[in-house]
């Protein structure tokens, strides 16, 4: 974030402030296709909203490794959407254990609900989980009403939600990595859910942890409290789980000053859109790119995400990019077309006719 000051005399802190990560859809926006390896490590307390914090994880033990899997929705139905019709609707596979749905526009992430096994969470109108731009002291909140459900019943659940980018500072982590100018969002729910004829009180909040020129958090923390009006002992508890994603993923470590410093690695794929969707012969995918790159490579995957056909690899310019595909001996379904550049990977849905 950039300010003009009239003083002539610029404090440290004023410095650093000019300095804080911003986020924005271009860098922050999640991507169809992408899959985020992550560790879940010990969490740790969160410490104070702020600026100018310090935040030192690394001696949290590292628990087991994770996953998130990002890919467009093509089945379930939440919140009333027809999910299939658009690319920006994703289904966030997280570990196998439940599947969340997002919108991503250039406005922000929408999180419509998510299903674990047989039960489902739906709002009536999407939370807000990230708006763009989004800065250090922002807010923004709203309702989170809606139901969920199960085999035997559907519930209503009564709440509210704040976003926020409540801090900013420095952070440390277990594998070693310290990022500045890291901002930190963090998103409190608080609502209601019967269930039974018990009413439960659930607060949660997650804490997001953005890096400057990382697209995903570095660090996801959840805090949940959970109570009811139930004489047993199930009904109060709290849980706590972290997650972070290891610096491989992020950028190239190199030795500078007698310290560890980091290099992003470049988004060389910012963009990729497919046409006609429905396809029946021939299709165009126009690539856009950060720069030039002469082995982008391009394929069709189904919804396993198994190769079905390689398209080779071409050769790719700054900027946009368009490329003619032949698709008329591929059987009516459900596909990805994949454009990997590097360790740049993106994918959109593809309906053949």
């Amino acid at each position: 974030m950039k300010r003009i000051f009239t003083t002539v005399c610029l404090s440290f802190a004023t410095l650093t402030m000019m300095a804080q990560t911003t986020l924005t859809y271009k860098n922050n926006g999640l991507n169809a296709g992408e899959y985020r390896n992550m560790k879940q490590i010990e969490y740790m307390p969160q410490g104070e909203s702020g600026a100018n914090k310090v935040w030192d994880f690394s001696g949290a033990k590292i628990i087991k490794n994770t996953y998130i899997e990002q890919n467009t929705n093509n089945a379930e139905q939440i919140g009333g959407l027809n999910l299939a019709s658009s690319n920006t609707l994703l289904a966030c596979d997280e570990n196998g254990d439940r599947t969340s749905f997002f919108e991503i526009t250039p406005e922000g992430k929408k999180y419509y609900g998510l299903t674990s096994g047989e039960v489902k969470i739906e709002f009536a109108n999407p939370i807000i989980d990230l708006k763009f731009p989004f800065a250090y002291q922002e807010k923004i909140g709203g309702v989170m009403d809606g139901t969920y459900t199960t085999p035997s019943s559907v519930e209503e659940i009564d709440g509210n939600y704040v976003t926020e980018a409540d801090a900013w500072g420095k952070l440390i982590l277990p594998d070693g990595s310290t990022y500045d100018n890291v901002l930190r969002v963090k998103v409190t729910k608080s609502y209601t859910q019967v269930s039974n004829s018990t009413t439960w009180t659930i607060n949660t909040v997650r804490y997001q942890y953005f890096a400057e020129g990382v697209r995903y958090p570095v660090l996801i923390v959840l805090e949940n409290k959970v109570n009811s009006n139930c004489n047993c002992s199930c009904g109060k508890y709290e849980t706590e789980y972290a997650y972070m994603q290891p610096a491989a993923r992020n950028q190239e470590s190199i030795a500078s000053n007698g310290g560890m410093k980091s290099r992003v690695a470049t988004q060389k794929v910012l963009d990729l859109e497919v046409g006609p969707n429905p396809a029946h012969d021939e299709i165009t995918a126009k690539i856009t790119m950060s720069e030039n790159d002469d082995n982008v490579k391009v394929d069709v995957v189904d919804v396993s995400g198994r190769k079905i056909k390689d398209f080779g690899t071409w050769n790719c310019v700054e900027g946009l990019n368009s490329v003619s595909l032949e698709v008329s001996d591929l059987v009516s379904g459900n596909y990805f077309i994949r454009v990997t550049a590097g360790k740049s990977q993106l994918s959109k849905s593809l309906i053949k006719k």
